[in-house]
């Protein structure tokens, strides 16, 4: 597995690594990570899939993100 693309949207970490024949998408967010795999072959290129972490996409992972942290303040 190989780091294709790292960056940054709002305050939450992107980073995009090349497995074989999917592509690994891996959100950070204030010490939480949720981590996506999708088929490489949906895809023309990474571009693409770029593209489509939009806006809409990106707000369902933050109010899961603060869905996670609700849960692990349960353990505290």
């Amino acid at each position: 597995m190989r780091i294709a693309r790292n960056f940054y949207r709002e305050d939450i970490k992107i980073s995009i690594f090349d497995f074989d024949l999917k592509y690994v998408i891996k959100f950070e967010f204030s010490g939480l990570e949720q981590t996506f795999k999708v088929d490489k072959l949906e895809f023309k290129d990474i571009t693409e899939l770029e593209s489509k972490l939009d806006n809409k996409f990106l707000k369902a992972v933050r109010n899961r993100f603060d869905s996670m942290s609700d849960d692990l303040k349960l353990l505290y």
